[in-house]
């Protein structure tokens, strides 16, 4: 039941308690042949976008729900036919990651979500199975933190005739509250309060810069290419393997657009 209901939501996460229709998203996502999905995926990594402090903010959840409970879980105890009816919200809980014991809120950070079940039902936070949902999280970010989100999810299932829930917290996104600016922990002018990189970093070495002009750029790249293929007393081998490859191409590439200090 516990993984009947992790897909059942992770697909509300944005399913807070907001009902307007200021910043309601659209259930508009392409799951391909999929009958269950969610995105972002956290099972693949994926996360919300970081907020910067005072900066509108928006992100979007998308929801798909299987029309029938073994679906989500074919070890699940139901007949193949038992549907999926519904997922609902209860809760959900930011959990501040310096500090597990210390709890917040959406709106306490400013931030809310606004949940569109399609009209599907009186509570704008109530999912059905079989259908496509979205919700958004907006509003202006005024609290600097790396939050776990908690989200606390009934799910509803038909047993013998009688309605089933059960309730269930998940703990799968990362939500970022920050400043803009150099995210890169190796420059000189590194921000650990960065959420979002605005471009400025700054390197302590001018590592990639092979045309001394403290920076690297297109024209590092065309020195590389010019001398493509050195084998000895390469001026361009920048990974110290002897000779100009594409080796010396991917590590200039790693660090292309940066200044050096």
């Amino acid at each position: 039941m516990k993984h009947f209901l992790n897909v059942c939501l992770t697909a509300s996460l944005a399913v807070c308690l907001g009902s307007s229709a200021m910043g309601q998203c659209t259930a508009d996502y392409d799951f391909g042949d999929l009958t269950l999905g969610v995105s972002p995926n956290p099972e693949l990594g994926e996360t919300f976008d970081p907020g910067v402090l005072g900066l509108p903010y928006e992100d979007i959840l998308h929801i798909l729900l299987p029309q029938y409970v073994l679906d989500i879980d074919s070890t699940l105890p139901f007949s193949p036919t038992t549907p999926l009816d519904s997922a609902s919200l209860s809760n959900i809980v930011l959990v501040d990651l310096s500090d597990t014991l210390s709890t917040t809120t959406l709106g306490a950070v400013g931030l809310q979500v606004n949940c569109n079940n399609n009209g599907d039902s009186g509570n704008t936070c109530s999912f059905l199975g079989g259908n496509q949902y979205c919700a958004s999280i907006t509003g202006t970010p005024m609290v600097q933190g790396s939050y776990r989100v908690d989200i606390y999810v009934n799910g509803w299932v038909t047993v013998f005739g009688f309605p089933f829930s059960q309730e269930e917290v998940f703990g799968s996104f990362v939500l970022n509250l920050g400043e803009s600016g150099c995210t890169d922990e190796a420059a000189v002018n590194f921000n650990p309060n960065a959420v979002l990189d605005d471009g400025s970093c700054v390197l302590d070495t001018c590592f990639g810069d092979v045309n001394g002009d403290n920076s690297v750029t297109v024209g590092d790249l065309l020195e590389i290419l010019a001398e493509f293929g050195c084998t000895e007393g390469c001026s361009t081998d920048i990974s110290g393997d002897g000779s100009t490859t594409v080796s010396d191409l991917l590590e200039l590439l790693s660090v292309f657009g940066a200044s050096c200090g």
